[in-house]
């Protein structure tokens, strides 16, 4: 769909900048004719972070446009543009059918797509409202068309109050975007598209769903493998050894930043919470503005992984990681006293065993 912008000269349109690929009617606030601004704008706070809409429409309007294409736009086009992303967000942009009001569009913060998460001084000293997306806002962005640089910026965003994305974004530093798309991305993607997962309910009732994408294809992986490397060494069977070793590796090296606990508590997601946010202010940002359901979401993705991992290659699962976690178990312990015998004791101190 194409949106026609108002201007001195005639034809200048705007298409859909960021396209999702998940088809139409898959996510409910991706339907209607205005549903291009609502596409554009999650998008856009993926790429920024927390803003407001006047930022976000700046973004977009100079991202995409040069100097002299914005000069024969309308002077109001960001205002007009920032009054959209508004409407959309707290549910007034209003349907029409010709000239008739027929409702209004989802919006985003009652659908829990996106937050508000802080305000600031606009240059007319008025308090503005800051946006930020929510777990399932950085679900539905999995379909978007987002360039390389793009896609790491998006996983960068979504990691500050999300555990899953951040243990992807550590995935990504350790191993490489490629391993994270292959892995995670890709299968959770594919099964959004097939209606697998739904946004209509509560997406929480997805969270095996999830877990499972990236755990099936572990098993299928390292299955495979196995498969080549056995027909390889039987001498009845001739057959073009394609075991990819280096996946296999970095598969053991997910495993390795894995903290699977079957015993897990409050303690074991504070320490993910520590090991993945280390500073105090990403702590509290985190704290504030995370799903009350977050740390059961990385519970079951790191369960499956581990137990799954452990399956394909026929050993006994361990109820826990056997890597040492990288932080320490913070203790408040006081150090206790040394021992002091009496007086009348050390003359004769010899004689006692202990």
């Amino acid at each position: 769909m194409k949106i026609i912008l108002y201007s001195r000269k005639p034809g200048v349109e705007e298409p859909i900048f960021w396209n999702n690929i998940f088809p139409y009617g898959t996510i409910p606030i991706f339907q209607g004719k205005k549903r291009k601004m609502v596409i554009d704008l999650l998008a856009c706070l993926e790429l920024m972070g927390p803003a407001t809409t006047t930022e976000l429409a700046k973004f977009i309007i100079t991202s995409h446009y040069s100097q002299g294409q914005i000069e024969e736009m309308r002077k109001d086009v960001i205002k007009q543009r920032t009054h959209h992303f508004w409407n959309h967000l707290l549910g007034f942009e209003k349907k029409k059918e010709g000239r008739k009001t027929v409702g209004k569009y989802r919006g985003l913060i009652n659908e829990e797509y996106v937050k508000i998460v802080g305000s600031k001084k606009s240059g007319k000293n008025k308090d503005v409202q800051i946006f930020f997306p929510t777990l399932k806002g950085h679900l539905v962005s999995l379909g978007y068309n987002f360039t390389y640089k793009e896609l790491i910026q998006f996983i960068q965003t979504a990691s500050k109050n999300s555990l899953y994305f951040a243990y992807l974004n550590d995935l990504c530093k350790k191993i490489s975007l490629k391993f994270v798309k292959e892995l995670f991305l890709n299968p959770l993607k594919k099964m959004i598209e097939q209606n697998r997962i739904r946004f209509d309910d509560d997406f929480r009732l997805n969270f095996d769903m999830i877990s499972n994408a990236t755990a099936l294809k572990i098993r299928q992986t390292i299955g495979k493998s196995w498969a080549e490397i056995h027909s390889y060494y039987n001498p009845k069977q001739k057959h073009l050894v394609t075991v990819d070793y280096d996946l296999l590796k970095e598969i053991d090296l997910m495993i390795k930043n894995t903290w699977f606990d079957l015993q897990a508590d409050p303690k074991w997601v504070s320490q993910l919470v520590e090991l993945y946010y280390p500073t105090e202010k990403q702590q509290m940002f985190y704290s504030q503005h995370c799903d009350f359901s977050d740390g059961n979401l990385i519970y079951k993705v790191m369960r499956e992984i581990h137990s799954n991992y452990y399956h394909s290659y026929e050993e006994t699962i361990p109820v826990k990681y056997k890597q040492k976690f990288p932080i320490p178990i913070r203790r408040n312990r006081h150090k206790e006293k040394p021992l002091k015998f009496p007086d009348k004791w050390k003359e004769n101190v010899n004689e006692y065993e202990f």
